[in-house]
């Protein structure tokens, strides 16, 4: 299996049009999210990239682990992460979480810190051996200015038909 880490980041006069500006972006769009807990199989891999929307799926389900936040506070960053720590057979953990602050590099710097906290104690109930170099992430930002902003970051698994 593998899963497509994308990720966006969209304006709008709400905060809903500025999240399916950020879906848009990730290139999803046109599905119903579902989401689901952290959880990565055995046998995965996870690769970024955009996340190619098929005309043939529109409307189906899009199992996905998601990080996203939204605001209005102009002048504010926003930020969300997802971090990703896998074992050799494939199997391991999502975490993810979302920051707003005063400049980007403030943002990013704590959504690291956290993924990174995150992954750590995921690991150790699950008994993972923690080797630094596995402990992976995607953080994804932007600026609010003077109209709502979005930003995302997805692990997609796959879409499914509602036959």
């Amino acid at each position: 299996m593998i899963i497509t880490l994308t990720s966006g980041a969209g304006y709008g006069r709400t905060p809903l049009s500025a999240f399916d500006a950020a879906l848009h972006d990730a290139g999803i769009y046109n599905y119903n999210l579902l989401i689901l807990s952290s959880v990565i199989p055995t046998g995965a891999v996870v690769k970024k990239g955009i996340f190619e929307t098929k005309e043939s799926e529109h409307g189906h389900r899009l199992y996905v682990v998601r990080a996203e936040i939204r605001s209005r506070e102009s002048g504010k960053c926003i930020g969300a992460a997802l971090g990703w720590y896998q074992l050799e057979d494939g199997r391991g953990v999502f975490v993810e979480h979302e920051e707003i602050g005063e400049t980007p590099d403030a943002v990013k710097g704590n959504l690291a810190a956290e993924v990174r906290k995150s992954l750590i104690d995921l690991c150790r109930a699950r008994k993972y051996p923690i080797i630094e170099s596995r402990l992976q992430m995607k953080i994804k930002t932007a600026k609010v200015t003077d109209s709502a902003a979005c930003v995302l970051v997805v692990g997609v698994y796959k879409a499914e038909g509602w036959e």
